[in-house]
């Protein structure tokens, strides 16, 4: 359910309610008062239902604090209000009125659409449709005088006023006019007035006739009243815009030809005449005047323009160019609406795939594995499937605080009712929480951390259970500590605990079984506990609860209530001995303790403690992972089962298929064409049919995996899941209806054989049912797609160039089956204009003219109106209502098919390689500040150059939010292959990553790229120290007051800067100075450290040794040591 829902369902008036509050200094009462806030802090199971709130910018209201310390706020809401309604009249929001309104609704749109045609084609009104157009008067008479007494809203109160005089002045300045115009039967009066035939008589009745037109001015009306029912209707809006525009383009094309024959009516040297469609020699010449009218209309408005149909007289000529006008901006407007409203039939599912195709992009770009693409790209999807796509921030900063928090406890209720630790807390902390919450799921044997991770998040288990491990190196092992249940949370020991929190797991996390979990990181946690301190605390003591003894075993103590609220959460952990103290992490080092000798040796890999971390990763790089899919394969066969991922299904899928493409080309053009197959492809029907019987049969055994990724070999809910989905459409698209149905006409004399072939064409239509297996090609399309990783620029015009294909290949095989139709009722057809336009009787055109001639022929004029090329020479014939009724409907559904296909091939143009895009936008930006600020042509190309070099070097896609939604597991592993020939370049950041894995995927959004030229100087000596440098590619010189050394790649200097205390104005001691032709340079601000590092991701890590101290500041190592560790300094900086 999307949030617009939940925001409707959750603001009925039934929902307002009021609390009681209580100064500021008094705690909730426990005791129920009968209101629902009391009931909320007496019953914990309301608590999901109602909760009051607080501001949804982070502060509290005025009479409420923290939980435990405040009140509930007084619940209103601004209501629509009613007063007391005087007796006769109406209220404008009733449901009376509202059906009212439909009522006269389709009132006006039937005389919108018949009175043109009565006045245009001259047809009158029998004794039934006499009695309907009086009624309906009658109804416009009363919807006058109920306008009188209808109340009115008040747009800025919203409230309903019934002040008669108001009412009445309202309405007199407003619609009265043109609904007395609408509604007044001035034509009947002019009969009563004028009852004789003379000529005088004539021409006034007829200039009274259209004066009824004003009726059509209560069109307008229609928009408003359909708006009402939309307010009370949830419709997909996407939905009803498109059924706007089509039914807006038709209704335009009715009046436009009831206009067209009226003017052709008058003047025998009209179209009209010229055509023959005055001649009374024609059958159906009514039905073929408004046909060929509304034909014109339409391939005018589409701007197809075939000139079969063409203006003769002046008049003609001016409204061919007024409709030619309209015709163009109209089809302009559908050109330029028709792709967000098609894409938005589904908004979730439009910007689902936006945000997919934005993934794809950015893999392609970081130009990363393909297993690892189709790791994001699986996570990314089962993200979008848990939360909303939409801008849920946007959506709920916008709503009420007690609104907010109704629709967050509505939509994610599963979650907050999955936690029983939440229950004893504010209902706005706990929707804070929900909302912050990042979703993410394991399989069964998947690690969620390592042991050696920076610990940054702390996690939350919705299904599943998962065991936490500890390496042990001695004995070459691993130590199971402890198994975690749905409704736990874990991974807070290493953030919060007094000991072990110092920010590096002490153990690892792995799946049992498929697990959905959520996360969130200490960043989040420390911003909601700005506001709810009681949240940070709730963790502290759950992290403390867990002790590790001097013995090694892990104990759990159950986390005391804060400020004597109850706590409901009983933990399950189950302790597990044999696990040392020495295994679990870092002591807090001492300045005479610590030693970094070990640390500061050339070589990285000398300085990882492998005994910690090289077992650990070999140890838990197990077969179980690696070997999953195989074991669920082994698993699915001991049951005789397929599993979805065996190479014989896959080989299967893709022969599958081919087969349907072969079928969704063929059925349709055997039926459209009546063509027997030759002798070969009889046998090729024969194999494609066998196909997709086998296919059926291997749905009935082939395993699949539930909602939970869980693998379901169980043959009967294999069976029970696909005779509930795709077994009938399967059934009927293979069995041999016509073969049946011949072997019953074989068996029966009764029947011609003209009815035995109509049977037998009819029976045909149901192999069309083939078609429908194109939808199942989804499944295959994602395997290609994952195979070759096609740029979504071009998956998106493969897709629009095949949807051009099959419509153009369905439209040619339509519309010869019409003349194949009209050839059997012996009526000349467009064939026979084409092919024998000076012939009256040449024959039937489908025996003297060859298939593949016709189909080439055919499908030349499928494309030819779809594109609006329009060139005439292959048209519907005139007198034909069939092909007339088919070109009508073809030249609308092909113009918005072709309006779809033309905005979204502009959109792939447009979108073409974003990531170019963007570099050509900013550098673009560039160059217009550098213009108007007038800087010198060296500084502007100095500029330029740095500006180029940062584009460059940095991925202009919003790769940090898509880290930060990535879980963390995955997110350290794609910023180890973003940054392995940039930042890990770095010897620090290489040693710090690899002993801390994950550091460089924070570290990534730290460092900003700068280019040096031979001579420039990268730092100043006496500056202010803001930044400490590392050095990428190149070489540089660091001069100071005694010694010169130089710098090479991998190296860092000014390290200080992030050490020195605020009062100690530490200035730097030395000059770089870029010796290369190009130097290339990450630097590192304070500020970002203090505000990133410090803060937020490694707020923990206060007991890091730091490492590499530069060897030309001796003199600043004593300073270095004695103070460490300093409350500024706590990475490994």
């Amino acid at each position: 359910m999307s949030l617009q829902d939940a925001t409707a369902s959750l603001t009925s008036p039934s929902d307002v309610a009021e609390s009681p509050s209580t100064s500021g200094d008094e705690r909730p009462r426990e005791e129920t008062d009968g209101s629902p806030c009391s009931r909320v802090a007496s019953d914990p199971s309301v608590l999901s239902a109602r909760r009051s709130a607080i501001q949804f910018n982070g502060r509290p209201p005025a009479m409420s604090n923290s939980i435990g310390h405040g009140v509930a706020p007084t619940v209103t809401r601004h209501i629509r209000r009613h007063p007391r309604r005087p007796p006769y009249m109406f209220d404008p929001t009733s449901d009376i009125k509202i059906k009212w309104d439909l009522l006269l609704a389709v009132c006006v749109l039937y005389t919108a659409i018949v009175l043109p045609v009565r006045i245009s084609f001259g047809i009158e009104a029998g004794p039934f449709g006499a009695l309907v157009e009086i009624s309906i008067d009658v109804l416009f008479f009363l919807d006058i005088a109920f306008s009188f007494r209808t109340g009115l809203v008040d747009p800025v109160t919203d409230v309903v006023e019934y002040g008669q005089r108001r009412i009445a002045v309202a309405y007199l300045r407003g619609w009265f006019g043109i609904d007395f115009a609408s509604t007044f039967p001035i034509d009947r009066v002019a009969t009563w007035v004028y009852p004789s035939e003379s000529v005088h008589s004539t021409v006034v009745l007829k200039g009274v006739k259209l004066v009824r037109l004003l009726k059509l001015l209560r069109v307008r009306k229609i928009g408003s009243m359909l708006a009402k029912v939309e307010e009370r209707v949830n419709a997909n809006q996407s939905v009803l815009s498109l059924v706007q525009i089509l039914l807006l383009l038709l209704f335009l094309s009715h009046l436009v030809a009831c206009v067209w024959f009226y003017v052709g009516k008058e003047d025998i040297s009209s179209w009209s005449y010229s055509m023959g469609y005055m001649a009374d020699d024609h059958h159906h010449v009514l039905s073929l005047q408004y046909l060929s009218s509304l034909y014109w209309a339409i391939v005018t408005m589409t701007t197809v323009g075939y000139g079969d149909i063409v203006p003769k007289t002046k008049t003609e000529f001016t409204l061919a160019m007024f409709v030619m006008v309209i015709g163009v901006v109209f089809f302009g407007y559908i050109i330029g609406n028709i792709t967000s409203l098609v894409d938005n039939l589904s908004a979730s599912g439009r910007m689902q795939s936006e945000r997919m195709t934005l993934l794809k992009e950015y893999i392609i770009s970081r130009k990363l594995p393909k297993h690892t693409g189709k790791q994001i790209i699986d996570h990314f999807e089962y993200f979008y499937r848990h939360r909303s796509v939409f801008d849920e921030e946007a959506v709920l900063g916008n709503l009420p605080p007690i609104l907010r928090d109704k629709v967050v406890h509505h939509v994610l209720k599963e979650f907050i009712e999955r936690f029983d630790f939440l229950a004893s807390y504010h209902h706005s902390l706990v929707t804070d929480v929900a909302v912050a919450m990042q979703p993410t799921f394991c399989l069964k044997d998947e690690t969620i951390f390592h042991e050696g991770e920076i610990a940054v998040h702390i996690y939350f288990l919705v299904t599943g259970t998962l065991t936490v491990v500890k390496s042990v190196a001695k004995f070459e092992r691993v130590k199971n500590l402890a198994t975690i249940y749905d409704g736990q949370h874990f991974g807070e020991v290493e953030l919060y605990h007094d000991v072990f929190g110092h920010g590096v797991r002490v153990s690892s996390a792995i799946a049992s079984t498929y697990c959905q979990l959520g996360f969130l990181t200490r960043q989040t946690i420390e911003s909601i506990g700005n506001m709810w301190p009681e949240l940070v605390e709730y963790f502290r003591q759950a992290a403390n609860s867990k002790v590790f003894d001097p013995k090694g075993i892990l104990e759990t103590a159950e986390v005391q209530p804060i400020d004597g609220m109850t706590h409901a959460h009983a933990s399950k952990i189950a302790p597990v001995t044999e696990l040392s103290m020495r295994h679990l992490g870092h002591r807090s080092p001492t300045p005479e303790t610590h030693d970094d000798s070990s640390l500061l040796h050339s070589d990285v890999e000398a300085a990882i403690p492998q005994s910690r971390v090289g077992f650990y990763r070999s140890s838990l790089a197990t077969p179980l992972q690696n070997n999953r899919a195989t074991n669920e394969k082994k698993l699915a066969h001991a049951q005789y089962v397929l599993h979805p991922h065996d190479t014989f299904i896959v080989s299967w899928q893709m022969t599958t298929a081919v087969a349907v493409v072969y079928a969704s080309i063929m059925v349709p053009f055997r039926i459209g064409f009546d063509a027997a197959p030759t002798e070969e492809g009889i046998y090729l029907d024969y194999v494609v049919d066998l196909i997709f019987v086998a296919d059926m049969l291997i749905h009935f055994r082939m395993a699949y995996h539930n909602a939970d990724r869980v693998l379901v070999c169980d043959g009967r809910k294999i069976a029970q899941l696909y005779l509930k989905g795709w077994f009938t459409v399967d059934l009927l698209s293979i069995f041999p209806f016509v073969t049946l149905v011949k072997y019953i006409l074989s068996m029966t004399t009764v029947n011609s054989p003209e009815t035995s072939a109509q049977f037998l064409r009819i029976f045909r239509l149901i192999r069309l049912f083939k078609l429908f297996r194109l939808l199942r090609l989804s499944k295959v399309l994602r395997r290609i797609q994952s195979a070759i990783q096609l740029s979504p620029s071009i998956e998106r015009l493969l897709k629009l160039t095949t949807i051009m294909m099959y419509f153009g290949h369905w439209n040619a095989c339509i519309f010869h089956w019409i003349m194949l139709f009209e050839e059997e009722h012996g009526l000349r057809t467009w064939c026979t204009e084409y092919f024998f336009p000076d012939d009256v009787d040449p024959g039937l055109c489908s025996k003297l003219i060859s298939s593949d001639e016709r189909f080439v022929v055919s499908i030349y004029w499928a494309f030819m109106t779809m594109t609006t090329v329009g060139y005439g020479d292959i048209k519907p014939y005139k007198f034909s209502v069939a092909e007339l009724i088919f070109a009508v409907n073809c030249l609308m559904i092909n113009s918005t098919v072709f309006a779809y296909v033309v905005s979204g091939i502009i959109g792939v143009i447009q979108n073409h390689n974003p990531s170019d895009r963007e570099y050509k936008a900013q550098m673009t930006d560039m160059r217009d500040y550098v213009r108007d600020t007038a800087l010198s042509p060296n500084m502007s190309l100095m500029v330029k150059r740095h500006y180029d070099f940062v584009l460059t070097a940095t991925c202009l896609f919003p790769e940090q939010k898509i880290f930060n939604q990535l879980r963390p597991s995955l997110r350290f592993h794609v910023a180890s292959l973003v940054a392995g020939h940039t930042i890990l370049s770095i010897q620090m950041m290489a040693l710090v990553d690899a002993k801390y894995k994950g550091f460089v995927s924070f570290a990534l959004f730290l460092l900003k790229p700068q280019l040096i030229l031979r001579g420039e100087h990268v730092c100043r000596g006496g500056c202010p120290a803001t930044f400490m440098y590392f050095l990428v590619e190149g070489e540089c010189e660091q001069k100071d007051h005694d010694n010169i050394r130089m710098i090479h790649e991998g190296k860092q200097f000014e390290s200080y800067a992030m050490l020195a205390s605020p009062d100690e104005r530490y200035r730097t001691q030395t000059t770089v100075t870029a010796l290369a032709t190009t130097c290339q340079i990450y630097s590192l601000s304070l500020s970002d450290y203090k505000y990133v590092v410090l803060e937020t991701v490694c707020a923990s890590w206060a007991h890091i040794p730091p490492v590499q101290l530069p060897t030309c500041l001796p003199r600043y190592r004593s300073i270095w040591v004695a103070n460490w560790p300093k409350p500024l300094f706590k990475t490994i900086f």
